[in-house]
């Protein structure tokens, strides 16, 4: 090993280390050990834990005390203050999205206790107050004040308080901001320069008090729907219309006792553990806690690595898992490993909570990791899913797969297993803790090989159970912040492990939905079930997107099963997936496969030459490049427009590329106003991709939102039309039905989600009154964003 070159940054020598030391113990077979003997096995090789301990070593001094003029792992106020001026150089632009990032990166890396720490809050709480944020504003205002923001400028928060509270329509405590703000002006005797500006912006906020309206009453964040018929106590976290069984061929199931509609929500489920996923470029900010998005962000109070929502989530977190991962997360181990940082983490959920007691008799015989683990492990692994079970029992009991996988896999993920532990041993101080939340007394070994083969189980469990929790997120398509046309997307927040939703096996063609709310998953039917229907879920691959042998090997590889769903039986020839990618046929516009390395055309049987069909392609992607070029709309339209023309001709009429080819020009048609246009070829990908995916998919429910979008800015631009009325009923029946499939699809806590529910009424009030230009003109001001395509 030693004559091997590693790459000089040590995060990229992870893999490659792991397939080196497999390499070197592969020859022992350890398939048929437990994971107790592997871990007994690894960490006590001496040569393995010298050369993970090295590697440990190299990631704390590489990344932990790496310090660049933007960025630290632990606390800089050298860099806060970097990131306060451009802060401040963006705010006088009147970039305040921009001023806002770069005063959070401020907070982020400010010294709790130093002199920029309330600076930072305070300069960010004056971009909040411009952004409407004023919860947050009042929040940072109070940060600043308790962590002695400098005396001689406390009036000015108390101002900022006053405005914050007017806008909130609180005016007692406006009032008394006001006052405070006054009386404190006036203790510190401010020059005369000063004490007229400080007047002046006192009665301008005094006049807003004093024309302050009603109080709004502010719309709270739909919470998730209860389970259908409440919550099953036999099946914890599920519908009372769900029951989980168990046979010697499919293992642990799931099927239904009644029927059930779509849409009806069967399961509600927190997770036992999740960790949030590093979010890059300007994706919103996600607590490290309770999973909430686009967070005003509270630091941890050691690294600048981990942020919460607020100071309740942040000591949360660092009682229960923080302190032992501060250190990892400054070294930059957590984003090297992946899915092994979940399996951190439910060891460290898992002592937080306290592991189960054991009976009394049981107590003295419990000595060792060994004996332990057989004890969690006998149990019916149906009734641990009691409602009054400890959740411990369910985690621990998920299955692993190790006696399917192949032995290089095992050791792998008994190599990382041991990294963890050396890691707890050597960095932290987790395994005193741990011995105090055991429920019997063991040597401080047995205590490290418990831990160690729990990390190993739970990274076994992770693989076959895990599950990625998704948010919406938008975007601008220029890529400069300039766009009228955004796009949405969905991001992957967090990786979580929910132990009763894991009971549902796979289909390649599911029969329900997960949305997430947080980090809570909601599971709802997809399409109406039959009593005693299996409740199915999908593990990754979907009969939609691939074909069956893909699918098929996908799971294998990672689920190690070969999957007999009734969309994989026989799938070679029920398969539509390649029809998305077919050619269209010049003499009967049928889809050209290929079969048996010819062309032909799947209505008439022809084998149409091809050749003709690529040189047309390459005169469209020609098109398509000088339209990126083009100085004008006008002259970006028309060549998109003929490079659409020319795809349609070659590609047939599902063809995904045609699809994508008709976006890029409904979103130049938006640009320009032309919103006719635009929506005829949005209706025409609808079509087909019901066609590909079905009436109720996400991507159906994605492109109808893109068309309400596109529907309402033409209702605004022309209230005078002949056709205004017409226009408002579609407009209406579209969002309406936008806003059934998104909440279908996203749940109604999404923020486009809800957007849409105010656009469907809005509308629907437009329709119910006049149709005069103000009342259009007041549909816009309440709705209207860009447009998002």
């Amino acid at each position: 090993m030693n004559s091997i070159n590693l790459p000089e940054d040590c995060s990229k020598q992870w893999d490659l280390l792991l397939l080196l030391l497999s390499s070197e113990e592969k020859k022992i077979d350890r398939t048929t050990d437990s994971e107790i003997e592997v871990m007994s096995y690894f960490y006590k090789h001496e040569g393995i834990r010298k050369i993970l301990l090295q590697w440990l070593g190299q990631m704390h001094e590489s990344y932990a005390k790496k310090k660049s003029k933007l960025d630290t792992a632990t606390k800089s106020d050298e860099i806060s203050l970097h990131w306060r001026h451009k802060g401040n150089e963006n705010f006088r632009n009147n970039y305040i999205e921009e001023s806002y990032k770069c005063y959070s990166k401020s907070v982020q890396y400010a010294e709790p206790g130093g002199p920029m720490f309330p600076l930072a809050f305070a300069n960010r709480s004056a971009s909040l107050l411009r952004l409407k944020r004023y919860q947050e504003c009042m929040s940072d205002i109070e940060h600043a004040l308790v962590n002695r923001y400098p005396r001689e400028q406390q009036h000015k928060l108390y101002l900022r308080q006053a405005d914050c509270l007017i806008e909130l329509r609180q005016a007692t405590r406006a009032q008394q901001a006001l006052k405070e703000a006054r009386e404190h002006a006036e203790s510190l005797q401010l020059p005369a320069v000063h004490a007229n500006e400080f007047d002046r912006h006192l009665k301008v906020i005094e006049k807003k008090l004093d024309i302050l309206g009603p109080v709004n009453v502010k719309t709270e964040e739909p919470e998730p729907s209860s389970c259908l018929l409440g919550e099953n106590h036999a099946f914890v976290s599920a519908s009372s219309v769900l029951e989980l069984k168990r046979s010697d061929t499919a293992g642990r199931y799931v099927v239904t006792k009644q029927a059930t509609q779509r849409g009806d929500v069967l399961f509600a489920e927190d997770p036992y553990a999740f960790v949030a996923l590093p979010l890059d470029g300007d994706l919103a900010i996600v607590c490290e806690q309770c999973c909430r998005g686009d967070v005003n962000c509270v630091p941890c109070k050691c690294c600048s690595r981990a942020v919460y929502c607020g100071e309740r989530c942040r000591d949360a977190a660092w009682d229960q898992h923080h302190r032992f991962e501060c250190i990892g997360a400054q070294s930059r181990l957590f984003p090297t490993i992946g899915i092994a940082h979940l399996a951190l983490r439910v060891l460290l959920v898992s002592a937080s909570h306290g592991f189960p007691a054991l009976p009394q008799d049981a107590k003295t015989k419990q000595t060792t990791a060994q004996d332990l683990f057989k004890f969690y492990s006998d149990c019916d692994n149906v009734q641990i899913y009691k409602k009054d079970t400890p959740a411990f029992y369910r985690m621990f009991n998920l299955v692993t797969n190790f006696d399917k996988m192949n032995n290089a896999d095992y050791i792998q993920y008994g190599l990382t297993a041991t990294m963890l532990a050396l890691y707890l041993e050597s960095f932290t101080t987790f395994f005193p803790y741990l011995a105090s939340q055991l429920p019997s007394t063991m040597s401080s070994e047995q205590v490290k090989l418990f831990a160690s083969a729990f990390i190993l189980r739970s990274l076994g469990q992770l693989v076959c159970n895990g599950h990625a929790a998704l948010s919406l997120a938008t975007f601008d398509d220029s890529g400069k912040g300039e766009s009228r046309t955004l796009s949405e997307r969905e991001v992957r927040h967090a990786t979580a492990i929910y132990p009763s939703a894991a009971m549902m096996n796979h289909s390649c063609d599911p029969n329900i939905v997960n949305t997430f709310h947080r980090h809570r998953l909601v599971i709802r039917g997809g399409r109406e079930l039959a009593a005693g229907a299996e409740v199915l879920n999908c593990y990754g691959p979907h009969r939609a997107r691939e074909l069956a042998a893909d699918r098929r090997a996908r799971l294998r590889a990672q689920y190690l099963f070969h999957c007999n769903c009734t969309a994989c039986a026989d799938g070679d020839r029920k398969d539509a997936v390649l029809l998305f990618s077919a050619y269209a046929c010049p003499s009967c516009k049928g889809p050209v496969l290929w079969a048996r390395r010819r062309a032909v055309c799947q209505q008439c049987r022809r084998e149409p030459p091809l050749q003709a069909a690529r040189l047309q392609l390459q005169h469209a992607d020609d098109l398509e490049a000088q339209a990126e070029k083009a100085a004008t709309l006008e002259e970006r339209c028309e060549k998109l427009h003929e490079a659409f023309k020319l795809k349609q001709q070659v590609w047939h009429r599902h063809h995904t590329a045609l699809r994508d080819a008709a976006d890029r020009l409904a979103r130049v048609h938006a640009e320009m106003g032309d919103f006719g246009k635009s929506v005829e070829l949005i209706k025409q990908n609808i079509q087909s991709l019901e066609y590909h995916y079905g009436s109720f998919s996400v991507e159906v429910a994605h492109e109808l939102r893109k068309l309400a979008d596109v529907m309402l800015e033409r209702m605004f631009r022309s209230p005078q039309h002949s056709d205004y009325r017409d226009w408002c009923l579609e407009t209406h029946k579209i969002i309406k039905k936008a806003y059934q499939l998104m909440e279908l699809n996203y749940g109604g806590w999404e923020p486009l989600v809800r957007r849409l529910k105010r656009q469907e009424a809005a509308v629907a009030a437009q329709l119910a009154g006049s149709r005069t230009p103000d009342a259009a003109h007041s549909v816009h001001h309440n709705l209207h964003y860009n447009l998002k395509i």
